[in-house]
C-alpha cells in the first residue's frame, strides 16, 4: 500500500514537471517569435505607368478608290501601308494565276542577279573587313525585326536583300568562295526557261497610282463614311451606327490610296474626360493592332456644346504601316501623360511622424516634427524606415521619385532605392526591429 503511495507521488511529480518544461518551452517560442517578425517582401523596380482614357474610336482618312476596268488576276506590286508615286506601279495583271507566279519568280531572279553582277565586278575593291560585315548584318536584322513588328514589310524586305550581299560579299572577302559567276549562270539560264516558257509572261497589264500617297488594297465601304472637311463640325451624339453607315465600293475597285498625311482619330467623352484632354502635357494613342509603340498625336478639335455635358474629340496623326492603312473602329488608349519611378505596393505605404533639426538665418537650432510618407525595407534581417515621394497613385501602387531632393529628407532619414527589399507584409514595423524573411 505504501509502495502504491509512493509510486503515485513520483508519477505526478514527473507529469508536473513535463507540464512546467512543456509551458516554458512554449514561451520561449512564443517570445522568440515576437522578436524575431516574419515578413513578405519585394524588389524595388523602376517602371513607366501611365494615364490615359480608354475610349471606341473610328479612324478616318482621306481615300480614294483604285480601279481596274479590265479582267485578270491583279498581282500587287507594292505591300498595303507603302509610299507610292504619282503613276507608280501599284499591281499587275496576268490572264491567268500561274504567269502570276512566274512574274513574281521572274522578278526575284532578276533582283538576285543584279545583286551577284554587282558583287562581281567589286572583287578586289573591298574595303570592309570581315568585322565590320558582322555588325552591318547584325544591324540590318535588327532593323528588319522592327519593321517587321511595325508592319514594314516592304522595308522589311529591302533589309533582308542588304543581308544577303552583305553575307556574300564576306564569302568573297574571307575566299570562301573565289567567284559567283556559276551562280549567275544558273540564275540566267532560269530566266531564260521562265520567258521561254511563256513569252507572256511579260506581257501583263499594269495598274499605276493616279495620285501619290499610302497604298492599300483592302477595302471596308467606310471611306465615304465621313467628310473630313466637315470633321470639325461633328458634335455628341453623332457617332451612331444610324449615322455611320458603309456605302458601297465600286465592282471594280482593288485598293485604294490614302491621299493626305494625316489621319483622325473621332471619338466622344465626358466632360471630366474632356477636361483632362484640354490639360494634357502631351498626347499619345495606343492602338493594340496597330502596334505596340505609343503614337503621337495632335488635339485637332474639340466640340462640346454643353461645358458640363459630353464632347466630341478630334485627333490627327502621321504614323502609317500596313495596320494603320486599314484599321477603321478600334478600342484603343489616349496616353494624356507618363509617369517613370520606383513602383511601391500601396500596401507597403506608411506615415510616420519624424523629427528632424532646422536652422534659422542666425543658425539657431530647433526641432521639427514632419509628417512623413515611406516605406519600411528589409536590410539583412533588420527593419529600416525609407522615405519616399509620390508622383503617381494607381490602384493599388504607387510611383515614387527614383531620387529625393537632401533638403526634403527628415534627419537620419534615406530614400528608398531601386532595388531596396520592400516589406509589403509585417507586424509592428519599427527602425531596428529584427526580423525573420517569410518570402
Amino acid at each position: 500500500m505504501i509502495k502504491e503511495k509512493l509510486n503515485s507521488q513520483v508519477i505526478r511529480k514527473v507529469v508536473l514537471s513535463l507540464a512546467t518544461l512543456l509551458i516554458v518551452v512554449y514561451v520561449i517560442y512564443v517570445f522568440g517569435r515576437a522578436g524575431f517578425t516574419q515578413v513578405k517582401s519585394v524588389g524595388a523596380v523602376k517602371m513607366t505607368v501611365y494615364d490615359s482614357i480608354d475610349v471606341n474610336a473610328y479612324i478616318v482618312r482621306s481615300e480614294r478608290y483604285v480601279e481596274y476596268k479590265g479582267e485578270g488576276v491583279i498581282s500587287y506590286t507594292v505591300s498595303d501601308g507603302d509610299k507610292v508615286s504619282k503613276n507608280e506601279n501599284i499591281a499587275n495583271v496576268f490572264d491567268n494565276a500561274g504567269l502570276s507566279g512566274k512574274k513574281q519568280e521572274l522578278d526575284e531572279l532578276e533582283k538576285k542577279l543584279a545583286s551577284l553582277e554587282q558583287l562581281e565586278k567589286n572583287i578586289g575593291t573591298f574595303t570592309q573587313t570581315p568585322d565590320e560585315i558582322d555588325k552591318t548584318v547584325n544591324d540590318l536584322l535588327c532593323r528588319s525585326n522592327i519593321a517587321i513588328s511595325e508592319g514594314n514589310l516592304s522595308l522589311a524586305a529591302e533589309n533582308v536583300q542588304d543581308v544577303l550581299y552583305a553575307i556574300n560579299e564576306r564569302q568573297l572577302i574571307t575566299e570562301k568562295v573565289s567567284s559567283y559567276e556559276e551562280k549567275i549562270n544558273e540564275i540566267k539560264e532560269r530566266i531564260e526557261e521562265i520567258k521561254n516558257s511563256d513569252k507572256s509572261v511579260r506581257k501583263n497589264k499594269s495598274v499605276n497610282a493616279a495620285v501619290s500617297g499610302y497604298f492599300s488594297s483592302h477595302t471596308d465601304g467606310y471611306e465615304k463614311s465621313f467628310d473630313i472637311s466637315k470633321l470639325s463640325e461633328l458634335m455628341p451624339g453623332a457617332l451612331t451606327e444610324e449615322n455611320i453607315k458603309k456605302k458601297d465600293v465600286p465592282q471594280k475597285a482593288v485598293g485604294k490610296i490614302i491621299d493626305r498625311v494625316y489621319w483622325y482619330l473621332v471619338f466622344e467623352v465626358d466632360q471630366q474626360d474632356a477636361l483632362r484632354i484640354k490639360n494634357a502635357p502631351y498626347l499619345k494613342v495606343n492602338i493594340p493592332v496597330v502596334s505596340n509603340m505609343n503614337i503621337p498625336v495632335e488635339l485637332e478639335c474639340m466640340n462640346q456644346p454643353d461645358k458640363s455635358g459630353n464632347a466630341l474629340v478630334v485627333m490627327k496623326g502621321t504614323y502609317m504601316d500596313n495596320q494603320m492603312a486599314n484599321v477603321r473602329h478600334e478600342d484603343i488608349s489616349l496616353i494624356l501623360d507618363d509617369f517613370t519611378g520606383i513602383y511601391v505596393p500601396k500596401t507597403a505605404v506608411h506615415e510616420r511622424t519624424l523629427k528632424y533639426t532646422s536652422y534659422d538665418d542666425n543658425d539657431n537650432a530647433k526641432t521639427v516634427e514632419k509628417s512623413t510618407v515611406g516605406v519600411y525595407v528589409r536590410m539583412g534581417s533588420e527593419v529600416t524606415f525609407r522615405q519616399i515621394d509620390r508622383i503617381y497613385s494607381g490602384e493599388d501602387f504607387v510611383i515614387c521619385n527614383v531620387s529625393i531632393e537632401e533638403e526634403k529628407l527628415a534627419d537620419n532619414t534615406k530614400a528608398l532605392q531601386i532595388y531596396d527589399q520592400i516589406i509589403t507584409e509585417g507586424a509592428n514595423l519599427y527602425d531596428g526591429k529584427i526580423i525573420q524573411r517569410s518570402s
